[in-house]
């Protein structure tokens, strides 16, 4: 038996570039070596990033590669969102010497590697059997709120990338109509996003201060959840107990509507980060009361993804696979 398969993979935001080598295969498993971050300001391109990173690696050099990247994927060349780095994938191949380079949506690969996450790697939120033939929802709040699903095929998986979070926010308790009322004379239209995301604590955070009569002190997300995991008694911790509310609100809803037995994954940067207020906080009731389908809901598992893996083994199976 040869060894095993190895793709080069990468997770490039707006500040950080993430590569790695993988090995293995989506039926087996994934191992991640040689994982390092490079920071975007130090390489003019991103060709000289993905360089410089297999210029420090040892082995055999991969013979493909799956870039997730924070923008939009299309044909032809590839420009990330706040970063000046843009790519054309057959053309960045040929220069790194691989046979193929797959461009994928950064959610989309975290999407497809959610499943593929480590057990260690998963906080189970609500217990439930999942149906290995059913879709399954991957969600989370971070720059925004992400959502994808996974459709179990014949011999694989269809990974399907969505808009859901420029869906509209439905409030549920009279301090959520005002928070979304808030909003609301601000944007116009209300999207959960506005709500589910670092710029959504934001939003939350002003509409209590307005609704309160005190002044807005200028908090930044990461100012919000630190403030709400130090001190319960702080309107932070109001904020933070909506978000999850909201998230659990959400998650609900995007499970009724892909009939996700086959379980809900929340990923992003900002869910760890508060755990122990998501653990006690609304989100199970929200997630599973929903009248005649609370026992549908209520059987779905629901995991927190605690690692930054997922979308790495997600590159890894869509190199694999050949793309989406």
């Amino acid at each position: 038996m040869g060894a095993p398969a190895s793709y080069l993979v990468a997770d490039i935001g707006g500040t950080n570039a993430r590569f790695a080598i993988a090995r293995g295969s989506a039926e087996h498993g994934f191992e991640l070596d040689q994982v390092k971050r490079l920071k975007n300001q130090d390489f003019e391109e991103l060709r000289d990033a993905a360089q410089a990173f297999l210029e420090s690696c040892t082995g055999d050099r991969p013979e493909s590669a799956c870039f997730a990247v924070a923008g939009p994927i299309a044909p032809g060349r590839v420009k990330l969102t706040n970063s000046t780095w843009k790519f054309d994938p057959e053309d960045l191949a040929q220069e790194l010497g691989m046979t193929g380079l797959v461009p994928v949506n950064d959610f989309a690969a975290q999407a497809r590697g959610a499943p593929l996450a480590p057990r260690i790697e998963l906080a189970t939120l609500l217990d439930g059997e999942t149906h290995a033939d059913s879709p399954v929802a991957v969600l989370g709040p971070g720059t925004g709120l992400g959502l994808g699903l996974l459709v179990p095929r014949p011999g694989g998986i269809t990974v399907v990338a969505t808009e859901g979070g420029h869906a509209g926010f439905a409030p549920r308790t009279n301090e959520e109509i005002e928070v979304g009322r808030f909003i609301a004379d601000e944007y116009g239209y209300v999207s959960w996003e506005r709500l589910l995301s670092g710029r959504g604590l934001v939003n939350i955070h002003r509409a209590l201060c307005q609704i309160e009569g005190v002044r807005w002190p200028g908090h930044r997300p990461e100012d919000i959840t630190t403030e709400a995991m130090n001190d319960p008694a702080s309107l932070s911790r109001r904020v933070v107990d909506i978000f999850c509310a909201v998230l659990g609100s959400y998650a609900g809803d995007v499970a009724v509507m892909a009939g996700a037995r086959g379980g809900v994954y929340l990923g992003g940067g900002i869910l760890p980060m508060i755990r122990p207020i998501l653990e006690d906080s609304p989100f199970e009731a929200r997630f599973c009361r929903r009248g005649p389908m609370t026992k549908f809901t209520s059987s779905i598992p629901v995991h927190l993804i605690l690692s930054d893996s997922a979308a790495l083994l997600g590159a890894a199976a869509l190199a694999e696979a050949g793309g989406l």
